[in-house]
Formats: structure tokens, C-alpha cells, sequence
């Protein structure tokens, strides 16, 4: 009777147990199961999966996540909360769904933040040691979307996607997770994709790991190279001054004339050996000095007659680097709506880089008329010789700036690459894909001739404009030295030119003022040379005329009259603030438009000549004292490297977050300072070792070595 009892009991018991354990799992029509499945985009991928989707470890994987997540285990609530929702803000242009990167590693390795034991916590136990059973990884799904419920305005190098931050198991793979995420936006799992109409593709997946064959790329082997490269020239050129430095305390060692008459013959043979000179080209103490000299007057050489340029030049490049960093940035918003107004406001972009090709034509012509003994040469010399003179000219050029523009093609190249390949964000312009490309047209100086979305650098369209514009400028002056007439003549077709592509190009394609306009037109009216090639022209033409004043006082009466620069100089400064800032109402014809357009840019280019003339006439000095100081006279001296390298670090500072980051003119304020910083320690590193150098070794083919008579 006994043992009968305790049967009945044991059965009973089991049956207990089986209805207990039954009544923990979760049904597909419970309504967990349903919310999360609505809710959670990471638990829909583990709905949707199939043994024939994916590989079975995959599968296996995910559905174990599933059961962990309904049980609400430690390491799959994780999980869970380091995917991406649907974030707030997707009507005013965020995108970005990327939950938590430092959550998601937390996943695969226990977070020790070293607490006390007696303490008490209200957390979970396990919540911040318990890892999953698997390996796991933090990807990244970008998407299209055809919602019409998200604002779509024109951005530079900017399309919108949709960046999905998912943590899954590592066996699935960048494939697997593309075919699996493709299923579920077709799907009627994902409740945003009914709200807003979404209709989401898969473009991408993105595992965050440096794909295979980075470290050979050629762009990366060619920079280290060069890196290895000049760090040998400049141990040779250390090595060589060591070695005249020991030379030199020797002879007052000895003090013998024997040994003196040794040393002079050795440093002759020295100075007049071109492997020496070269060498010497390297020496970074020299460099140094050229670069930041101790001499206030040496640091404006060629800018003597009016010293203002040097402080333009730097307000121009800063200016610069403040728009390309609100580009760049852009991407990683998550504000974009404020953020396009912070873009919109900071100037008009479409007239304020005239004032580099101003400035470059004034000196450029106020250089070669000055240089009267070359101008003679030309005037007697005859087509071939001339033709080598000027061939002579452009290759100087590209001595003096193709090094430090080439190593800056190279770094952008591996460094776009590398923040697309370890970032979270989606990087619609790919700039190393255009490089593998199109490279050749940069190293050609004609990327500007094509589309922009094809460039490879996108910010060094005006590099090859301002080359551009240096050869074109080139050939009409010694057209004009020759045959003046000719010369003006093809000046005045050039302006012509201008002003009936401008005309046309702004007609036809309905040109309006506004950024998004720009961003339109980038192709045929912002970056093309001959929209750019006026304000060349007027800054050449105003070189001329200084030029003239000073070698034949033809126009003294205009240079001299105190009065009259006083009252132009004060209107150029009201007319250069006034265009960059000035906004246009809506509701014109876009003829209008265009006529305002061509207007503001004729006086917006007379407006930085009339300033460099008052500059030189010592007029209006409450203004130039600023721009005359020193500081910008040293910081004038990286403008060039500052221009080719900016964007680097700009995309380094987007592409390391893991969130997006929230615009305001405070944070922009910080990043700015932040970026200048960054900047100006690179840029003085680059133009030592790239840039003085070679400025150096075109001074050196120019200039023949002198014999010494004592």
C-alpha cells in the first residue's frame, strides 16, 4: 500500500513540474512575444531567421537569443538594449537607429568597475558580468528609405540612410545579416515601417573591422614611403651639419691657416656639389627658421608693399576650415535640421572663395611685372625660348606644392578608407573609391573639369582651379609683353566668357540664392574655372595697375591721395562684410538671381583689391592692425598645408563616436577650437618636412652657385 502511495506521488510531482515548466514558455501569441517582435528590431531578425536563410550556427545562435531575451537572462537583455530602435527626430532627418556600441561589448566581456561588496545595488546581480554563451558583434545595416514623412534637403556629399546598430551572434555573417534584414523590412514585422511608409532597402552591412588588403594599399605604402624617405634625407642633412659644426670647432681649436685654407677649400668644394645642396634642402633647423622666422620682415617677403595680405589669407583659410567642418560633420548630426541652418548661415560660400583667386591673380601679376630684367628677356627672346620660360615657370610650381599635395592625395585616400571601414556612420561620398578611380586627374590638376561627386579630393577643386588659372595667366602675360594689345584683348574675351557661361548656367538650371542651390550647381558654377576665372582676372588686373604706379607714378593721384584711399578702403571692408552676409528674399526671377550673382562677385573681388591698395597706402589702420600682426604673419606660412589636409581630422572626429552628436554653435565653437588645434600642430609638420623643402629645391635650380672671392 506503501509503495503504491509513493508512485502516485512521483507522478503527480512530474506532472507538476511539466506544467510549471510549460507555462515558461512563451507563445507566439503571448503578448511579450508580440510587442517585442513589433518593437525590437534584433528580436524580428530572430523571428524571421530560417535554417535556409542562414548558416545552422547562425540559427541556432539566434533562436537561443530569442528564448534568452523572453526570459529576460542578463547577457540577452544586453543584447537587447544595445540594438537600435527607431530613434526620435526621423521627420527632421535622423536617421541614425544605432543603439549602443559599449553595451554590446559588454555582451562578450564582463564590465569591472570595481564596486564594493557592501554596498548595496539595486541592479541585478549578473546584469554587468554575465556574458553570452557565443561570441558576439556589433554591426551596422545601412538602408534607403523612400519615407515621404523625413525632410530631404540638398547637402553637400550627403544622401540620407538609415543606420541600424544591431548585436548578434558572430557566426552570422556581414551576408547573412544583409539577407536576413532584407527579409524583415519587406516583412510587416517592423511597426515604423507602417507609420511612415518607409519602404526600406538594404544597401549595406558594416562589421567595423579594416577589410582585408588595407595595410597594401598602395596610397598607404606610397605615404609611409615617402614619410621613410624624407626622414632619411633630413638624418642626412642633421648628419651634414654635424659634421660642418665639428669642421668649424676644430679650425678654432687648431687655429692654424693651413687648417682654415683646408676648411675653405672643403666647404667650397661642398657649397658647389649639387648631392650637398640638395641635401642641405632637408636641414630642419634651416626649415625651421624659413618657416617661423625670428625676423618680423622676413616672414612677409613678396607682401612687403602691403602686409595685410598675409592676415587675409589666414582669415580666408579659417573661414575655410569652419564650412568644410560643418560638412563634414553633417553625417554624424543628429539634429540635422539645425545643423543645415548653422550651414546656411555661416556665409555665402558661393562668393567668399573668390577671395584666394583674387589675391593669387594680384600677386601673381604684381610678382612678374616687378621682375623687369625677366620681362626684358622675354621682349627680345623669341617663341622656343619663351615657351621653355614658361614651362620653366610651371614646373617651379609644381616643385613648390605638388610634394605636400600629392602626400595629402595619399593620406585622404587610406584615411577615408580606414574611418569608413571603423565607423558607425554611413559615408555617402566615398572618397577612396573616386581616388582608385579618378586619382590621375587630381595628379593632372583637372578634377574640376569633371563631376564633383567623382573627385577625389572634394575640397581641392580650387587647387586646380588656382593651377589652372596660374598657367592660363602665364601664357597671357607673355602674350602681353609681346603684343599688349593681344593681351588685353584675350583678357577682355575672358571676362566675356564669364559672364555668358555664368548667365547661361544660372538661367537654364534656374539658379536662386540659397545653400541648397549651391549644393545643386556645385558642379557647373561652383567649382568650374571659367565661373571662377573673374575674380582672377580682376585681382590680375588690379596687380597691373599697382605695378604701374609704383614703376611710373601713372596714376599717383589715385595711390596717393590719402583722402580718397581712407574713403575706399572703408567701403571695400563695409562691401566684403556685407556680400559674405547679406540674404536675398525670396520670390525673384531667376534672372534676377543671376544678375545679383554676378554683381556681388565683381564687387566682392574689387572690393579685396581696394583693400590691399588702402593696405599698401597705409589707410584705414585701425582695421589692418590686426591683420598685420605678426602672429598671422607665422601662421601664413601653414595656410597652404592647413587647406590640404583640414578634412582629415574633421573626418576623425566624426567617424570615432559611436553616437551621434548634437549641433549648437557651442559645440560647434569646441570642435572648431579643437579641430584648429589639431590642426596647426599637423600642418606645421607637413609643411616642414613637404613643403619648405622642396620651396627650397626650386630656389636651388633657379639660383646657380656663386664662386667666393675673400
Amino acid at each position: 500500500m506503501f509503495k503504491v502511495k509513493l508512485y502516485q506521488v512521483l507522478l503527480l510531482f512530474t506532472l507538476f513540474c511539466c506544467v510549471v515548466s510549460t507555462s515558461k514558455k512563451v507563445s507566439p501569441n503571448n503578448d511579450k512575444y508580440q510587442i517585442m517582435q513589433r518593437s525590437s528590431i534584433l528580436f524580428g531578425l530572430t523571428v524571421i531567421s530560417r535554417p535556409d536563410m542562414v548558416s545552422q550556427n547562425c540559427y541556432t545562435q539566434l533562436q537561443e537569443v530569442q528564448k534568452a531575451m523572453l526570459k529576460q537572462q542578463p547577457w540577452a537583455m544586453k543584447m537587447y538594449d544595445s540594438s537600435g530602435f527607431k530613434e526620435p527626430g526621423f521627420i527632421l532627418g535622423n536617421g541614425m537607429w544605432l543603439g549602443n556600441r559599449d553595451t554590446c561589448n559588454a555582451v562578450k566581456t564582463a564590465v569591472n568597475l570595481q564596486l564594493s561588496a557592501h554596498i548595496q545595488h539595486k541592479m541585478k546581480p549578473k546584469l554587468l558580468t554575465d556574458t553570452a554563451p557565443f561570441p558576439t558583434d556589433y554591426r551596422v545595416v545601412n538602408l534607403w528609405h523612400n519615407s515621404t514623412w523625413q525632410m530631404d534637403p540638398l547637402y553637400i556629399f550627403y544622401e540620407p540612410r538609415i543606420s541600424i546598430g544591431l548585436c548578434l551572434p558572430s557566426a552570422c555573417t556581414v551576408a547573412e545579416i544583409g539577407q536576413l534584414m532584407a527579409a524583415y523590412v519587406e516583412d510587416d514585422l517592423f511597426v515604423s515601417n507602417d507609420v511612415y511608409d518607409m519602404r526600406m532597402r538594404v544597401e549595406s552591412v558594416k562589421d567595423l573591422k579594416l577589410r582585408s588588403g588595407f595595410y597594401s594599399r598602395p596610397s598607404l605604402i606610397i605615404f609611409i614611403g615617402c614619410w621613410l624617405l624624407t626622414l632619411l634625407l633630413t638624418f642626412l642633412a642633421f648628419w651634414q651639419r654635424t659634421k660642418r659644426t665639428s669642421e668649424t670647432v676644430e679650425v678654432v681649436a687648431n687655429g692654424t691657416k693651413s687648417t682654415n685654407d683646408h676648411l675653405n677649400s672643403t666647404r667650397k668644394t661642398s657649397i658647389q656639389s649639387f648631392y650637398n645642396r640638395f641635401i642641405v634642402c632637408f636641414d630642419v633647423q634651416k626649415n625651421w627658421e624659413l618657416l617661423f622666422p625670428t625676423d618680423p620682415s622676413a616672414a612677409s617677403v613678396g607682401t612687403e608693399a602691403f602686409p595685410a595680405v598675409n592676415g587675409l589669407r589666414f582669415y580666408g583659410a579659417m573661414v575655410v576650415v569652419l564650412f568644410h567642418l560643418l560638412c563634414c560633420s553633417y553625417l554624424a548630426s543628429s539634429n540635422k535640421a539645425a545643423h543645415y541652418k548653422l550651414t546656411s548661415n555661416v556665409g555665402n560660400f558661393d562668393i567668399f572663395v573668390d577671395l584666394f583667386f583674387t589675391m593669387s591673380g594680384f600677386l601673381q601679376t604684381y610678382h612678374f611685372f616687378r621682375n623687369t630684367k625677366t620681362i626684358k628677356t622675354m621682349r627680345k627672346g623669341g617663341f622656343m625660348k619663351n615657351a621653355k620660360t614658361l614651362f620653366t615657370h610651371i614646373l617651379h610650381r609644381l616643385i613648390r606644392l605638388g610634394p605636400l599635395y600629392f602626400i595629402s592625395i595619399c593620406l585622404a585616400d587610406a584615411g577615408w578608407l580606414l574611418m569608413d571601414d571603423i565607423s558607425v556612420f554611413h559615408f555617402s561620398h566615398r572618397l577612396y573609391a573616386n581616388c582608385e578611380q579618378y586619382w590621375w586627374r587630381s595628379a593632372l590638376f583637372i578634377q574640376n573639369f569633371f563631376k564633383h561627386d567623382d573627385l577625389c579630393l572634394f575640397w581641392t577643386w580650387s587647387s586646380a582651379c588656382d593651377m589652372q588659372f596660374y598657367i592660363f595667366s602665364t601664357i597671357l602675360l607673355f602674350i602681353y609683353v609681346k603684343h599688349p594689345k593681344a593681351g588685353k584683348a584675350l583678357t577682355l574675351a575672358t571676362v566675356v566668357a564669364n559672364l555668358i557661361y555664368t548667365s547661361y548656367i544660372g538661367i537654364t538650371m534656374n539658379y536662386k540664392y540659397s545653400f541648397e542651390t549651391t549644393v545643386a550647381l556645385f558642379t557647373e558654377l561652383y567649382m568650374n574655372s571659367l565661373s571662377r576665372v573673374l575674380a582672377y582676372v580682376i585681382g590680375g588686373v588690379a596687380g597691373w595697375f599697382f605695378v604701374q604706379n609704383q614703376q611710373k607714378q601713372l596714376y599717383a593721384n589715385f595711390f596717393q591721395n590719402q583722402s580718397l584711399q581712407e574713403y575706399l578702403g572703408c567701403s571695400a571692408i563695409i562691401c566684403f562684410i556685407t556680400i559674405n552676409f547679406a540674404k536675398i528674399s525670396e520670390g525673384y526671377s531667376v534672372v534676377f538671381y543671376v544678375a545679383i550673382l554676378i554683381v556681388q562677385r565683381v564687387i566682392f573681388s574689387s572690393s579685396v583689391c581696394l583693400l590691399i591698395f588702402a593696405n599698401a597706402a597705409g589707410s584705414v589702420k585701425w582695421f589692418f592692425g590686426l591683420l598685420e600682426n605678426p602672429l598671422f604673419k607665422k601662421f601664413n606660412q601653414i595656410t597652404y598645408a592647413m587647406f590640404l589636409l583640414h578634412p582629415v581630422p574633421m573626418g576623425l572626429l566624426a567617424s570615432l563616436n559611436n553616437i551621434g552628436r548634437y549641433s549648437s554653435p557651442y559645440n560647434l565653437a569646441i570642435d572648431y577650437i579643437s579641430i584648429c588645434t589639431i590642426l596647426f600642430f599637423f600642418s606645421t609638420i607637413f609643411s616642414l618636412f613637404f613643403e619648405v623643402p622642396y620651396k627650397n629645391i626650386s630656389k636651388m635650380l633657379v639660383q646657380h652657385p656663386k664662386s667666393k672671392t675673400n
